[in-house]
């Protein structure tokens, strides 16, 4: 709240938003941690409630990009694999580094169409297929379009719910 104030106070055109962040396997699948046994669904949803009621709370606040959601939707369309711990299945994508708490290329990648789709307002698949960016970070075509569908099926969603 504070720090989108000054910003406003600065230009009253700067539009703020909060990256509602992806639920991290490495709080989910070992035990003894905030989220273990639940869900990564479970998490990114206790993380989004928590982003939207800080939106909420600031008139600053413009929106919330929903990133751990787009994390979700990979996963429950079998795009990417939902445990790093257990291998990542065939023909899956693996959205988390190493670590099972940072985001791997491929969800760096689909963060940043997120990110895109919502700042410029325009369809993460207007990007296509051998976009500069994903060949670059050694995405194929393939791959980079199907993580620009997710992203402009996720921002869809959003589309006209407010924040």
């Amino acid at each position: 709240g504070e720090a989108a104030r000054m910003l406003k106070a600065r230009n009253a055109k700067a539009k703020i938003h909060l990256t509602a962040t992806w639920a991290r396997p490495d709080l989910v699948y070992p035990p003894g941690q905030t989220w273990s046994g639940k869900s990564l669904a479970t998490m990114t949803s206790d993380l989004r409630k928590a982003y939207d009621a800080a939106a909420a709370a600031s008139p600053h606040i413009d929106s919330v990009i929903a990133v751990g959601d787009a994390f979700n939707r990979a996963v429950e369309r079998g795009v990417a694999d939902d445990n790093p711990y257990d291998g990542v299945g065939p023909n899956q994508l693996n959205l988390w580094t190493y670590d099972h708490y940072h985001g791997s290329t491929s969800g760096y990648y689909l963060e940043a169409l997120m990110v895109f789709g919502r700042v410029t307002g325009k369809d993460p698949l207007s990007l296509g297929a051998r976009e500069a960016a994903a060949s670059e970070l050694g995405l194929s075509p393939a791959q980079a379009t199907v993580l620009q569908q997710i992203a402009h099926d996720e921002l869809a969603a959003y589309e006209g719910k407010g924040r």
